[in-house]
């Protein structure tokens, strides 16, 4: 069976392909478009999948996409009916009208008509099928949580291996953590789509001293939690993935009865003071606390032992490691592609399963392009001639590469590292990364300043061998510590030993390499251990304000416009003179 998993008029547009009994192939739009959460119609990523696989949209037995528009239909219905007036519900019967007509975009790029082999899976049960059906778990409860999907901000579910999900409890549109913490995210100043991460790491600089306000904004209901939407703007807010641009664009969430609470909203030029770093704590505090006792309750009642997390908000690598440190589930999973986009894989997997497809649940992230030493002769070398400051060379032995590449990260240098298969998901794990000697101190403020051009109080994080991870971090449970899921508590003893990489609350957000996951990263940080006595290497993506580089092309444009001193792409060792 062949099955084409799609994302579609979400944000971060998607593809994949389920051939036979696994995923094979996945790829996000933005890394082609080069346009951060991408929302227009995925073309490049299915043509690379189809491509990848050798395969026609005619061998395509099924089409499966994260989104049921029949779902939650009586919800919808009568929400539409209390706010006729409202442009939000305009703009979303539009939304509608778009999702409907997906075959016809399929005829129209593909000229094939494709009606009959699309099947609709619901947003949520295409989200928590990414990690139940991903990895080797038995039973679980599956918890997924984000902005809105089929009207639905939050599902819980029974997950059983014998193809068995149950749903047990849901909340609607517009209680919704997700979009609570998106207006935060707005009303603290950062107005792009996707910049809560940045809220989550500046909560480590403050003190959660409004909590109490918070907490009259959301509060405890009879179903988890309740929106006091008096506060928001979800009525007269446009809410739209734009899906001719390829933007996601967001009016402001919040409404002015929130000023009575925290004063003026930040804008974006103006400086972050301490009520910034404040209220971003006391945002993160309460979310970490409704989140915690509702799964607690949950573990009570239900006796299961693990948790499947996911939806957008399964990014919150916070909160994840909150649960892993303090809840009473023995472990903790997900995919490394929680959110919109790791929903394509999420609905194939969830069709195959139920088509009683025995699937091969490999966690696998490395799934996207590739390119070989001779692509990179043919398109980059030819360019080295326009540099004269770049000195390129090809090793044949690759423990020549580790050895000379380990030998840079030494010194206080910052290198490109691009290598096999793109990574599914928004970590860079290996294969398209920044990386650095996190001994140094000040690394951090080198790779935000010179290179990154980003804020300062962002944090870096840790790539280490996972059999030395346990000297350097508390992991009690590394279930998703390869694809960076969660932090951890940094050991008081590895704290000056790699400082660029410790959080201002001692914690990091690691990432454990083993020879199975990721042999050429694993034998390169094991080289750097050899030659410094740290099995720590700084990692973050490469990129600069973009989507992680997919080409060689992208990685050498990034190399070139900063001040990087290094770029590896395959066998090839691009040098700054």
């Amino acid at each position: 069976m062949n099955i084409l998993g799609l994302n579609v008029f979400h944000a971060d547009t998607s593809a994949c392909i389920l051939k036979n009994d696994k995923i094979v192939v996945a790829v996000e739009e933005e890394r082609f478009t080069r346009i951060k959460h991408f929302t227009g119609f995925p073309k490049n990523s299915i043509d690379f999948c189809l491509k990848e696989t050798s395969l026609k949209l005619e061998d395509i037995d099924h089409i499966c996409v994260n989104f049921n528009n029949n779902y939650n239909f009586k919800e919808k219905f009568l929400f539409s009916l209390k706010n006729l007036n409202s442009a939000n519900i305009l703009n979303k019967l539009f939304r509608i009208i778009k999702k409907r007509s997906l075959s016809s975009l399929m005829k129209k790029f593909y000229n094939y008509d494709v009606s009959n082999k699309i099947k609709f899976i619901p947003h949520h049960l295409a989200h928590i099928s990414s990690t139940f059906y991903y990895q080797d778990i038995d039973k679980a409860l599956g918890f997924s949580f984000d902005g809105s999907g089929d009207f639905s901000t939050v599902e819980i579910y029974k997950l059983e291996k014998e193809n068995k999900i149950e749903l047990i409890e849901k909340i609607n549109y517009p209680n919704s953590i997700g979009i609570f913490y998106q207006a935060f995210t707005q009303f603290l100043g950062f107005k792009n789509y996707g910049d809560e991460y940045k809220v989550m790491g500046l909560a480590s600089y403050g003190k959660p001293i409004y909590k109490d306000r918070i907490k009259k904004m959301i509060k405890k209901g009879k179903n988890f939690f309740q929106l006091d939407l008096s506060y928001f703007d979800f009525k007269n807010t446009i809410i739209d993935y734009d899906f001719e641009s390829g933007v996601p664009f967001f009016d402001d969430l919040y409404s002015k009865k929130i000023e009575k609470l925290f004063g003026k909203p930040r804008s974006i030029n103006d400086p972050i003071n301490e009520i910034h770093k404040d209220i971003a704590s006391s945002l993160q505090k309460s979310i970490e606390e409704i989140v915690m006792e509702k799964i607690e309750e949950l573990k009570g009642r239900y006796k299961y032992k693990n948790l499947c997390i996911s939806g957008g908000c399964g990014f919150n690598s916070t909160l994840n490691g909150k649960i892993i440190k303090f809840s009473s589930f023995d472990k903790f999973y997900m995919s490394p592609n929680p959110g919109d986009a790791g929903g394509a894989v999420g609905a194939a997997l969830y069709y195959a399963a139920k088509k009683q497809i025995q699937l091969t649940r490999e966690p696998n992230p490395y799934l996207g392009s590739s390119y070989d030493n001779e692509y990179v002769e043919k398109n980059i070398i030819s360019k080295i001639k326009n540099f004269k400051h770049i000195k390129a060379t090809k090793f044949e032995d690759l423990e020549k590469l580790y050895e000379t590449t380990a030998k840079i990260l030494k010194g206080p240098n910052v290198i490109g590292w691009f290598q096999g298969k793109m990574e599914w998901g928004p970590r860079a794990l290996g294969n398209r990364s920044i990386l650095a000697n996190p001994s140094f101190v000040s690394m951090r403020e080198i790779i935000n300043i010179k290179i990154k051009r980003r804020e300062e109080f962002r944090p870096f994080a840790p790539a280490i061998l996972q059999e030395k991870a346990s000297d350097y971090f508390e992991i009690p449970d590394d279930s998703v510590a390869s694809f960076m899921g969660a932090i951890y508590d940094v050991k008081d003893n590895a704290k000056n030993k790699i400082p660029a990489v410790v959080h201002v609350d001692n914690t990091s957000r690691v990432q454990t390499v083993t020879q199975q996951s990721n042999l050429k990263f694993y034998n390169l940080i094991k080289e750097f251990d050899k030659q410094t006595g740290i099995p720590v290497l700084l990692n973050t993506s490469l990129n600069v304000n973009e989507p992680i580089c997919e080409s060689p092309e992208n990685a050498f444009e990034v190399f070139t416009k900063t001040a990087m001193d290094a770029l590896i792409i395959e066998n090839w060792f691009f040098l700054k003179k």
